[in-house]
């Protein structure tokens, strides 16, 4: 499998509210760093790393992928993607970007940036 292969898995996964599928995406014992509003989150194994994931998203409905891209950069991979919804009767988009480390189809450590929930303009 590819690494984009891999960052197209990451995007359905997340766009699907999959966790079992994005847990699938990491490595057993993923490193995973997030700069979201308001700080810091880090995650260590992947049911976690996929739980905090996928939890940002657990209340939107619908949710709406806008546009993604998964690429190689050097010897990382790049994923990001935008999404918009609505979540508690107000809309909402985002927009992340991850850049990870690979080993064997899997992500073995990801520092991912993250707009916040934004109001649509």
């Amino acid at each position: 499998m590819s690494r984009g292969s891999l960052g197209a898995r990451v995007v359905e996964a997340v766009a699907a509210q999959d966790t079992e599928a994005l847990k699938a995406c990491f490595a057993p014992g993923v490193s995973l760093r997030a700069l979201v509003p308001p700080g810091i989150r880090e995650r260590s194994g992947a049911g976690e790393a996929a739980a905090l994931v996928s939890g940002w998203f657990a209340d939107a409905r619908p949710l709406e992928l806008v546009d993604s891209t998964a690429e190689v950069i050097g010897d990382r991979l790049h994923v990001s993607y935008r999404f918009s919804g609505i979540e508690d009767g107000e809309a909402f988009v985002v927009e992340q970007h991850w850049y990870c480390d690979v080993s064997e189809d899997r992500i073995e450590r990801a520092d991912l940036l993250c707009s916040g929930f934004r109001p649509p303009s």
